[in-house]
């Protein structure tokens, strides 16, 4: 049998698997769940782990999962397969991340196995991004595997938000839906793995382009908050030389450091014109944007294969810096990252965060600064004040020089509290940040206090690693009121929930769902009724009296709800010309869409 094994690249099929079997016996594959990576990791040994992962794992678009057999037994024959799991990404193809045991293996299955396919005319180029297929010529069978089986299907799907919705209603507490929120939504193993399989990929082809290149993940895909689904940040840097020096040296000549600075930002644009070029011509990469004069230059750009969106920075190593202490607070105690959890779902639920585009609305990590600082009060304190684990020392070096700048003795000999009920935790943040006075208030998690405010912007958030940034400036003031409005209502939700008998939108459920579903489950529950919804929450209140007065005894009056559906009727057999020149109004939009379609149907 010979197989296409193709490589992607941007707009055709590059690698050929045309090979035939040999007639060794099929390896053994160690089956396990996850990756065998332990909590007691440090950051930079998971950060080793998963790298050296992503370089002895290829990805292959494959048929469908049934393909897992034939995958294993051709790939078997050239190495030992240590794991496959299967994904679609979200054009519905399939894909198998398959894990060699070694290095050496993925080269052996790469250079036995795979060619370029010669019909094609562009610049080749090396891809861990593959396609499989049966090609012409004569075929063998495969032999398939007796035990192995796939360790994951649909590793990436993400939990429908129905499916969701009702397993947290049948939680017995509002920390049990703290905490099951966060297990059905934060990212899991394969979503990490693909993470770093990105990373390798770009790492394979700037490899040509920048000396001892090393394309690093941070943010959210690994400091441990990230959710299914979440962007990728990436940064670009030097693996063996500081970046910064290697600028610097060339501007020696203009003596002020001022002058190096812009030397060094006018290098990071250079480079990033390069990458964005580059990435024109990489496997499965598209919608190439360049943000070159932000605060922070960037590329932007979608992988398909791996279904990311991604942002890649050059030489900017205080995002891995930062990545390192989150995920150290993070592993504190295993009430932190539930909490943060919980803290953004419910910005998102109340419209406190656009994730669409960049503007005056937060982000989610001012809004884990903002978690972290209500765990630094009293009476739980949770976490200890940044300044007693960070190296004052370290922290007194340029920006691009540090590496770790914290303790983690220090962090984990903490004395505060160990345990802590996950829904008192958060009645904690909302009660805290109804209260806080942000018109003269800083936050600061380096001191764990509040300090005085040292501008004039509506909110002000500290960056922990540079005290001069604050990483909230862009909220404006209408944002910062309507977060205090929010976490008002918000603390009122909750404790009132704490006290009564679970209700069709009790707990979690009754801060974090996004209003217009509210007002949809509210609508299908009146659906018990002969009506299809009830007429006096059909339109807008009116003000003159009589209205009034009509309203009132059609309430009480079953004659006078029956005129008030001839009404209805009479209203909604209008031509579309005539219903427009009404002047009564619709409360909502989804009650406005019914109305229309009912009347367009001639159901009633």
């Amino acid at each position: 049998m010979s197989v296409l094994f193709q490589s992607y690249f941007n707009s055709s099929k590059p690698y050929l698997l045309n090979k035939s079997l040999r007639t060794s016996l099929c390896k053994c594959l160690t089956a396990r769940k996850f990756s065998d990576i332990s909590k007691n990791n440090s950051f930079d040994e998971i950060v080793a782990q998963r790298r050296a992962e992503a370089k002895r794992s290829i990805i292959v678009q494959v048929n469908s999962e049934s393909s897992f057999n034939e995958l294993y037994g051709y790939c078997s024959k050239y190495g030992d397969i240590d794991g496959i799991h299967h994904y679609r990404n979200v054009g519905g193809e399939h894909f198998m991340l398959v894990e060699f045991i070694s290095e050496d293996c993925l080269r052996s299955v790469i250079q036995n196995c795979a060619s370029h396919q010669k019909d094609n005319e562009f610049v080749l180029s090396k891809s861990p991004f593959l396609w499989f297929r049966a090609a012409t010529g004569q075929k063998q069978k495969l032999k398939a595997p007796q035990k192995e089986s796939l360790i994951t299907k649909d590793g990436i799907a993400m939990i429908d938000t129905t499916v969701l919705y009702e397993e947290l209603l049948k939680c017995e507490s509002i920390s049990g839906q703290i905490q099951m929120l966060y297990d059905k939504t934060k990212l899991n193993d394969l979503g990490t793995r693909l993470r770093y399989m990105v990373a390798r990929h770009l790492e394979v082809l700037f490899e040509s382009l920048f000396s001892n290149a090393a394309i690093r993940p941070f943010g959210s895909s690994v400091n441990g908050f990230g959710k299914m689904g979440c962007d990728l940040d990436l940064v670009l840097t030097n693996s063996e030389v500081d970046d910064n020096r290697a600028v610097v040296v060339g501007c020696q000549g203009a003596g002020a450091a001022a002058g190096r600075r812009l030397v060094w930002q006018a290098g990071r644009r250079r480079a990033l014109e390069l990458a964005a070029d580059a990435l024109g011509g990489a496997a499965g990469a598209g919608r190439v944007a360049r943000v070159l004069h932000a605060r922070v230059p960037i590329v932007k750009f979608a992988h398909d294969l791996a279904a990311l969106d991604c942002d890649l920075a050059y030489g900017n190593l205080s995002g891995i810096r930062m990545s390192s202490l989150l995920w150290a607070l993070g592993s504190r105690t295993e009430c932190v990252r539930p909490l943060v959890g919980a803290v953004r779902a419910w910005a998102r639920g109340v419209g406190l965060t656009n994730s669409s585009s960049p503007g005056r609305w937060m982000t989610n990590f001012p809004l884990t600064l903002l978690a972290i600082f209500s765990l630094q009060q009293p009476p739980t304190r949770l976490l200890p004040p940044l300044d007693h684990i960070l190296d004052q020392d370290k922290q007194n070096l340029e920006d691009d020089n540090c590496t770790c700048i914290y303790d983690n003795d220090k962090l984990t000999k903490y004395s505060g509290v160990d345990e802590a009920n996950l829904e008192t935790l958060l009645l904690q943040f909302f009660e805290f940040y109804a209260q806080f006075d942000f018109q003269n208030k800083a936050i600061s998690v380096n001191e764990g206090i509040a300090i005085r405010k040292p501008s004039s912007l509506p909110m002000c958030i500290i960056n922990p690693l540079d005290k001069l940034h604050n990483v909230s400036r862009n909220v404006s003031y209408e944002e910062c009121q309507k977060f205090q409005t929010e976490v008002r209502n918000a603390a009122w939700q909750l404790e009132a929930s704490m006290d009564s008998k679970k209700a069709p939108d009790w707990g979690l459920l009754n801060i974090i769902e996004r209003g217009a579903n509210k007002e949809l489950r509210k609508l299908i529950r009146t659906g018990n009724s002969h009506r299809l919804v009830s007429v006096k929450d059909l339109f807008n209140e009116i003000d003159h009296e009589d209205d009034q007065q009509s309203k009132q005894s059609s309430i009480k009056s079953d004659e006078a709800i029956e005129n008030s559906v001839k009404e209805i009727k009479s209203t909604l057999s209008k031509s579309s010309a005539d219903v427009k020149k009404d002047t009564l109004k619709f409360k909502n939009r989804q009650i406005a869409s019914e109305v229309y379609r009912i009347r367009r149907d001639k159901i009633l």
